[in-house]
């Protein structure tokens, strides 16, 4: 029986993929406006992947000097947190959390963003306090697509992956939660989350089966 869900961050519970794209391509204008991202590639290639292996598809792809990888995160941190700092309490997504939590649901936060930028965002909308754990790309050695940081959260709440929900909606994040052999619910935005939607999802489960992370 599913009792915890846990949820991605960005995409998920924040509109924050405009807030990331926003903040690394002002880094990276800085440096040069050639490696700038477009959005179509931000979508296809780049969505849901921490900076550093944006970085690293960067020089792959448009010759990024990775020299330059330090000074282009620690500025994209920097703007993030800047613009992070404007988002609005988010009403409706406080009232579905401390429902979820007055219905005994353990809920995590699993996100391949910096822990900083994490815990500013779950503040900021207000819903921190309903968190049994909040992880980050920090915590974990292998960040989505890996499912590690779906496994450490398991571990950490004493869950196995027959208890667990988990949001997502990036292909990253998605391929992280197949291998975890969880039940997934895809969201396109933080609109399609509601009580009905996870509700309606809970009770359609049934036990999926996916290939091992090798």
């Amino acid at each position: 029986m599913i009792d915890t869900i846990l949820f991605d961050l960005d995409g998920v519970l924040v509109e924050a993929k405009l807030i990331h794209y926003e903040a690394l391509n002002r880094a990276l204008a800085e440096i040069d406006p050639i490696y700038v991202i477009s959005w179509n590639d931000h979508l296809g290639i780049y969505d849901g992947l921490k900076t550093s292996q944006k970085l690293e598809l960067l020089t792959k792809n448009v010759g990024l000097d990775p020299s330059l990888y330090k000074r282009i995160w620690q500025r994209k941190q920097e703007i993030t947190l800047q613009l992070v700092s404007n988002l609005p309490y988010d009403t409706s997504l406080v009232a579905l959390f401390q429902r979820l939590k007055d219905e005994g649901y353990t809920i995590g936060c699993c996100s391949n963003s910096i822990r900083r930028s994490v815990l500013t965002m779950l503040s900021k909308i207000g819903i921190i306090e309903y968190m049994d754990i909040v992880l980050s790309n920090e915590d974990v050695r292998n960040s989505k697509p890996h499912p590690e940081i779906y496994w450490h959260a398991m571990s950490l709440l004493g869950k196995s992956p027959d208890q667990v929900l988990i949001v997502e909606d990036s292909p990253p994040g998605l391929l992280a939660a197949s291998f975890t052999t969880s039940e997934i619910l895809r969201v396109e935005s933080p609109k399609d989350l509601t009580y009905s939607t996870l509700m309606d999802k809970l009770q359609h489960t049934h036990t999926p089966h996916f290939p091992r992370w090798e």
